[in-house]
């Protein structure tokens, strides 16, 4: 008796029965694979295996390849496009060509350490021309090349674990030969939220549909990419007076489905002046955010653009914007649950961990908290 795989790909369990070689086929894929396994135990118990000499082709260990596109598909059902987007360029430009070939059994603690080398040796590269086309390396302010940093490769590694964790969960593997490999630590970038000055100063030199989704951004707190911003339309925006309010249907971050955030007193102005113009425009069932009538995938370049303009020289991101809703509103003693709950998180610390930036001022208010002492 033996698990088998077809030369079309469909697994199989051969096993005697009355005398006669007896097939079982169970598909194609993983789950057929799994099947296939658990009907071999199955026979195994039944003593089917008795007197069987015959020998059939044993399959072999499944790629890392083959179990990430599974996990692709898996987590295409819970996953935002983007964090799918992002895990499948990641695969596919770097991950894929060093490991995806390899046999599971195949992957161990030296692999991937020879993997974070060679990975943490690699240029930062940029596509220019009219089309894209050339790839250059991106240069530090010395004129030294950039090279890939460890927070990547961090994150990199993680991605590969949570693959093979996940295999382990759904049977596709026994076991994780990595799951205890120590990754290099993260060298994050600590990035401060614009100030309101250099807030005022982009929007001052931004398109007009940059302008939309900075204040939205800022006035909102959500997420200004495709799992939120981008989606939103004139449904999603109540101006009644004094019930204004934005609907957010949030991205699948494990927080709320969907949320109301109340129009900030500022916002409501524009948010009119916005509507009529896409009423006037025939443009009132399209997305708010929207470039020449059509849906925008992503705003980077605008916003490089009027920060360049700006004069503004030290990194910021248009995410940044989402960070300076939360930490101006908890520098000025907003409610902590109100503001994590507009930010979509389902823990409270996890909007203090990441967007409660301190300042000197702060620490100040809270120093004269202590009592005076009295010493002789």
């Amino acid at each position: 008796m033996a698990i088998v795989k077809r030369k079309d790909g469909r697994f199989a369990v051969v096993y005697p029965l009355n005398g006669k070689q007896k097939w079982e086929s169970f598909g194609k894929g993983l789950d057929a694979k799994k099947k296939a396994h658990k009907r071999n135990e199955e026979l195994k118990e039944q003593g089917l295996i008795r007197g069987y000499k015959k020998q059939s082709r044993q399959i072999k260990t499944p790629t890392f390849e083959t179990l990430a596109l599974e996990y692709m598909d898996a987590k295409a059902l819970t996953l935002t496009k983007s964090s799918i987007d992002n895990i499948f360029y990641k695969l596919k430009g770097v991950i894929l060509p060093e490991l995806g070939h390899l046999p599971v059994n195949r992957i161990n603690a030296e692999r991937l350490r020879k993997y974070a080398k060679k990975r943490l040796k690699s240029p930062v590269t940029k596509r220019i021309g009219p089309r894209g086309n050339r790839v250059v390396p991106v240069k530090n302010p010395d004129g030294t090349i950039k090279t890939i940093s460890t927070s990547t490769v961090h994150r990199e590694l993680s991605d590969i674990i949570a693959i093979l964790n996940w295999s382990v969960k759904q049977e596709y593997i026994i076991e994780n030969p990595v799951k205890n490999f120590e990754k290099p630590k993260r060298d994050d970038e600590i990035i401060l939220p614009p100030t309101i000055k250099e807030i005022e100063q982009i929007i001052a030199h931004a398109a007009d549909h940059l302008v939309r989704a900075l204040l939205l951004a800022f006035y909102t707190g959500l997420r200004p990419g495709d799992a939120e911003l981008f989606h939103l339309t004139w449904v999603h925006i109540n101006l009644e007076k004094n019930n204004e309010w934005v609907h957010i249907i949030s991205a699948k971050k494990g927080g709320l489905t969907e949320r109301y955030v109340p129009a900030h007193p500022d916002l409501i102005p524009y948010l009119g002046k916005w509507k009529q113009e896409d009423i006037d425009n025939n443009a009132g069932n399209l997305p708010i955010i929207r470039w020449k009538n059509k849906p925008v995938k992503s705003v980077k370049k605008a916003f490089a653009a009027a920060k360049h303009r700006a004069g503004i020289t030290r990194r910021i991101r248009m995410y940044d914007f989402r960070h300076a809703f939360a930490s101006t509103m908890l520098k000025k003693g907003g409610d902590l649950k109100s503001t994590s709950e507009m930010l979509d998180h389902s823990r409270p610390d996890t909007t203090t961990n990441i967007y409660q930036h301190t300042d000197i001022g702060m620490h100040r208010k809270n120093i004269v908290l202590l009592p005076g002492l009295k010493l002789e």
